[in-house]
């Protein structure tokens, strides 16, 4: 959700998503999804043993490159487009 100052803003967690996989497309498409949250989301704190040791690479410089989540609205490059947009209630 985005409010009138253009921020955005979580309006929903559910504690039990359903995750089953009861067909190929589901399979795919939730085994993709929680794939890529584990990268992004876990690795960097708890990294695999593929990882490497050092503190300086806690976060390896590539760990966006495979990443299949898509940034769809970013508040810093689209927010002042949006600012020129009249708003309820302004003449």
């Amino acid at each position: 959700m985005i409010d009138e100052s253009y921020k955005t803003w979580l309006i929903e967690v559910n504690t039990n998503p359903c995750l089953e996989t009861t067909c190929p497309l589901l399979d795919r498409v939730i085994t993709g999804l929680l794939d890529n949250l584990f990268k992004l989301a876990v690795d960097p704190i708890f990294p695999p043993p593929s990882f490497p040791k050092t503190k300086k690479h806690l976060v390896p410089e590539n760990i966006f490159e495979s990443n299949k989540f898509e940034l769809i609205f970013d508040e810093l490059v689209d927010g002042p487009k949006l600012e020129c947009l009249p708003s309820k209630g302004k003449s």
